[in-house]
């Protein structure tokens, strides 16, 4: 469940978002490592971007590191739980080339963090997860 007001944090967000639509993809561009208090704040800006898209899929393209605090996937799965039952997301994609460190190493804890929620698809390139996501949105009409 996202937070109706600006959390109060025990620290401040470690790492950074951008967040950009493109048609109906939501694109995020994170640097890590990141903390639950980034994905709490990627995900209050992100919910009135979902609201106006209809039917999506996230895209979080990973820059720096793709390590995260286990609190952090513990949140990012509810974001995913509210994001699939209210704000019409279908599946997420996560892009992460090879120097993003941790890549190979925390893989498997984002698939379990997003299992039975979402289909979730790691790639190396943005197209690759363009291409899979629109076969994904064309599925759905």
């Amino acid at each position: 469940m996202l937070h109706k007001r600006t959390p109060t944090h025990a620290f401040r967000p470690h790492g950074t978002f951008l967040t950009r639509v493109d048609g109906r993809l939501i694109i995020s561009d994170v640097t890590g490592p990141w903390n639950k208090e980034l994905v709490q704040a990627w995900a209050l800006a992100v919910q009135p971007v979902a609201m106006g898209v209809g039917p999506h899929v996230g895209v979080a393209v990973i820059h720096g590191s793709m390590l995260s605090t286990p609190e952090a996937l513990l949140v990012l799965r509810r974001c995913a739980e509210h994001a699939a039952r209210t704000l019409g997301c279908v599946a997420h994609a996560i892009v992460a080339d090879k120097t993003v460190e941790g890549r190979d190493f925390v893989e498997s804890s984002f698939f379990k963090a997003y299992e039975g929620v979402l289909p979730l698809a790691v790639f190396y390139t943005l197209d690759e997860a363009r291409s899979w996501a629109a076969a994904l949105l064309n599925a759905e009409q």
